[in-house]
């Protein structure tokens, strides 16, 4: 029988789910090469003025980021959001809770991952 640790695996796309499989896998104990054709977003030349790249985290992904041991480091730099805002064409707002009551959805910037 193989040993896993000394398995190599190579993840084609450092993109969410590419890094967290590396996570996952790298616990494991499996040496892990991931490979991602862009470039790095936090080294990135050009940037666009007044905007960022947000991430919404759900239920769901913080518990696969509590997996793999990031949860409350990814939390110490989020923002909790309890509805998504609807503009009307009209003009008038409106908001939608994100499920049931105290629930909320955590808002981090990219480069906090």
């Amino acid at each position: 029988m193989t040993n896993e640790k000394n398995l190599k695996v190579a993840i084609i796309g450092g993109g969410l789910v590419g890094s967290l499989n590396t996570c996952f896998l790298a616990k494991r104990g499996f040496q892990i090469d991931t490979y991602e054709y862009r470039a790095d977003l936090r080294n990135a030349v050009t940037q666009v003025r007044g905007r960022s790249i947000n991430l919404a985290l759900s239920v769901r992904g913080l518990s696969a980021l509590e997996a793999v041991g990031l949860d409350k480091r990814i939390l110490q730099h989020a923002i909790p959001m309890h509805a998504r805002m609807i503009h009307d064409v009209d003009g008038k707002r409106h908001s939608i809770p994100y499920g049931n009551a105290g629930q909320v959805m955590e808002k981090t910037e990219i480069d906090n991952l």
